[in-house]
């Protein structure tokens, strides 16, 4: 998939994201030092004036369209949180890289409504621009798919904004997929073609990786599962016994969260700490107020979406996040 005007920067997998991990979310705006980024196969460069996405398939308008084009197109802003599924070679090993961003874009519905989907459409194919190798695969492009109904949602766009400024290259620029709710691993970056079908997309991106095992069988990942994680206390700084302590942090998924539990001694006991409300689909804060004793705690936090799912012990990406504290008796 090849084209005038593209360069890979770095070649194989990367991953970059703060120090300090969930400890450094502190705004309820992600900074872009703070915000994960990760690729498969490497980082692209696309020249603006040589990047388009080809619409095409069960359409009765095929089309082809630039920056300028939806430079030219009515735009939306979109709050949503934004989380890695972590890799689908170790799809039970939480990795907790998360974000809350403003994104900005065409609604992909727009785009759609104008290519006119045919009848026997059931699902969209949207393909990046990147190319290299992953766990030993060489020459497959990064395609994934989305039911047709979740493409028609307001909320997925094609993206040309993140806070505020252009999607700079590292970031899928000029133009990303963002698909709101669900796993970052949908919202393909450098998108290149986009193609309506009848049928799940073929590659490895949507057949070997990323599936999920159930009782019932595989299941794509798509939604993101409740999740919750403790910013602050930071096991790095230690407590005074006594003093009020603020265990605080966001919590997330595809459905709102409408409640938060807080431990204080590993999991033995829980008590339920205040929510705040969501704007679109950002995470949302809990917090939790304890007078810590001297000694050794582990602080553990679950939450339950509005579909009534909560967290899981273990063996889950979205697995109950844990933090060890050591508190000290004042001077």
């Amino acid at each position: 998939m090849t084209r005038q005007g593209l360069r890979m920067t770095r070649e194989g997998f990367s991953y970059r994201g703060p120090a300090r991990g969930v400890h450094a979310l502190e705004k309820w705006i992600t900074d872009e030092e703070d915000l994960f980024l990760v690729t498969h196969m490497g980082f692209l460069e696309i020249n603006p004036q040589d990047w388009y996405v080809d619409i095409d398939g069960l359409v009765e308008r095929p089309m082809t369209l630039r920056l300028a084009d939806l430079q030219a197109m009515p735009q939306r802003e979109y709050m949503s949180f934004h989380e890695c599924a972590g890799s689908p070679l170790a799809p039970t090993e939480p990795k907790r890289r998360v974000g809350n961003v403003v994104w900005k874009g065409v609604p992909l519905a727009d785009i759609l409504r104008l290519a006119r989907i045919q009848a026997s459409a059931s699902y969209l194919w949207t393909s990046g621009l990147e190319w290299g190798e992953y766990a030993g695969l060489r020459g497959e492009i990064f395609q994934k798919d989305l039911p047709i109904g979740k493409a028609m949602s307001e909320e997925v766009l094609l993206a040309l904004e993140i806070n505020g400024k252009p999607l700079n290259a590292d970031r899928g620029g000029p133009v990303r997929l963002v698909v709101p709710g669900w796993y970052g691993t949908n919202s393909v970056k450098w998108i290149g073609s986009i193609t309506v079908a009848d049928a799940r997309a073929p590659g490895p991106y949507t057949t070997l990786f990323y599936n999920d095992v159930t009782p019932t069988g595989t299941k794509p990942v798509w939604e993101v599962a409740p999740e919750a994680v403790i910013v602050a206390p930071d096991p790095d700084v230690p407590l005074m016994a006594g003093n009020a302590c603020r265990i605080w942090g966001w919590a997330w998924g595809d459905h709102a969260i409408v409640a938060v539990e807080v431990s204080v001694d590993g999991g033995e006991t829980w008590s339920e700490a205040t929510v705040a409300g969501r704007i679109d689909r950002s995470w949302q804060r809990f917090e939790f107020f304890w007078r810590p004793p001297v000694g050794e705690h582990l602080l553990m936090c679950r939450c339950t979406d509005a579909n009534g799912e909560t967290q899981p012990g273990t063996n889950a990406r979205n697995a109950i996040h844990q933090v060890s504290v050591h508190v000290t008796q004042p001077d």
